[in-house]
């Protein structure tokens, strides 16, 4: 574990709830360009964020599918709970590209292998 890492957890979905995505998708792009080490996790509904071809315009909301990629590009770690997309009726291939998908069990590994952790 590092002391320049960051595991965030989002646990709401994309739309209605802006500010904690946004507020989650901000902090982790904005620490991952001052040099952090950055695994944004992905529980709950926040898997719904995770999802490709969202078109939240009709509800007039932005789509958040542009931080997320940026997040990846950036060098971040998209994680998905695996359990969370089955609950939700999520499948694998509705998911963005380079998301890795873990069972909640090992979320655990992932909290130990950072040095701080945020909740959104």
């Amino acid at each position: 574990m590092g002391s320049n890492s960051l595991v965030i957890f989002c646990t709401h979905g994309t739309y209605g709830r802006d500010d904690d995505l946004y507020g989650a998708l901000l902090a982790s792009n904005t620490s991952l360009a001052k040099g952090m080490k950055v695994a944004l996790v992905l529980l709950e509904d926040g898997v719904l964020a995770s999802k490709k071809n969202q078109n939240p315009s009709k509800i007039g909301l932005p789509n958040t599918l542009n931080e997320i990629h940026d997040f990846i590009d950036l060098g971040g770690k998209l994680i998905v709970d695996q359990n969370s997309l089955e609950e939700r009726g999520v499948s694998k291939k509705e998911i963005v590209d380079k998301a890795e998908i873990i069972p909640f069990n090992d979320v655990t590994g992932v909290i130990e292998n950072h040095s701080i952790s945020l909740t959104f």
